[in-house]
């Protein structure tokens, strides 16, 4: 009998790794946000400036981490940087109007979503704890986009729906790779004709702060913090790797309160507790199960 890969049954370093990452994904949501809470600064423009400075820093992986068997993508592979791209784009036409813990909680349900169903193609089969854990953690999210008072914009959730599923796909593709750090780099760095192409397009308007929170987002919270992800996704199935990022929203809501100013509604706070009781029940259960 096989274990399965599981985040319990690793050791603490995959713990810590997936931890940072987790805070890093939040860091990206707290920084686009509070770049485009100011109207100067446009949301395509974050978008060019994080890719381009994402792909600056991580360019010298390509010659440090280049082996024989990561110059040839294969399969799917060969898209990862489309997804990348898709993701980003989407991600910062979202958060023009639309809280950062809300944004994430979208985000990150669509990627639950999206892996799940990718998990269930590959015939990774999930126990009826697991499911429980899946299924409670999306009733949060369907909690929070219940008509009311504070129902994000329609389109803006769209816009953060398409994020989340280029992302889950861009995650998919990533379990893959046999040599992440050189993947996430080149991934960035393929990203470049699409920015160059939209820069011309739509010339960069940013604000100082602007231009500083998308260096910060791009080169540090997305370059290195997409790094890691793809480190640890070599070690979590993809039903798990797509509940612990759930953890995101409630980190990122708890950040807009002190960092945004943002306000802690009650929606959101039984979205992200009944998230935060999926993810356990699902991790917990996935620990005990044996295939």
């Amino acid at each position: 009998m096989k274990q399965v890969r599981s985040l319990q049954v690793k050791t603490p370093k995959l713990f810590i790794l997936t931890a940072l990452t987790m805070m890093a994904f939040a860091a990206n949501s707290l920084l686009c946000r509070l770049a485009l809470i100011d109207s100067q600064n446009n949301p395509i423009s974050f978008t060019l400036v994080r890719l381009f400075a994402g792909a600056l820093v991580l360019v010298f992986f390509l010659f440090k981490f280049r082996s024989a068997e990561s110059t040839s993508p294969k399969g799917l592979q060969g898209l990862a940087p489309v997804f990348l791209f898709s993701y980003a784009l989407f991600f910062s036409l979202a958060y023009v109007q639309i809280s950062a813990g809300t944004g994430a909680l979208i985000l990150f349900g669509s990627v639950q979503l999206t892996m799940i169903a990718a998990s269930l193609f590959k015939k990774q089969r999930m126990t009826l704890w697991q499911w429980s854990g899946v299924a409670l953690a999306m009733l949060g999210l369907i909690y929070l986009l219940l008509p009311g008072i504070h129902m994000p914009p329609l389109h803006a959730a769209a816009f953060m729906a398409i994020a989340g599923i280029s992302w889950g796909f861009y995650s998919v593709i990533g379990q893959k790779n046999k040599n992440p750090i050189y993947a996430t780099a080149k991934n960035f760095v393929m990203t470049t004709p699409l920015v160059i192409l939209l820069a011309i397009l739509f010339p960069i308007n940013l604000t100082p702060h602007g231009w500083m929170f998308a260096i910060l987002s791009g080169a540090i919270t997305s370059g290195f913090g997409y790094v890691l992800w793809y480190l640890v996704l070599k070690d979590l199935v993809t039903s798990t790797a797509a509940i612990v990022q759930l953890s995101v929203p409630a980190i990122t809501a708890f950040g807009g309160v002190i960092f945004l100013g943002e306000s802690l509604h009650q929606r959101l706070v039984i979205s992200s507790l009944l998230i935060f009781c999926g993810i356990i029940l699902k991790v917990k259960a996935g620990s005990r199960k044996n295939i």
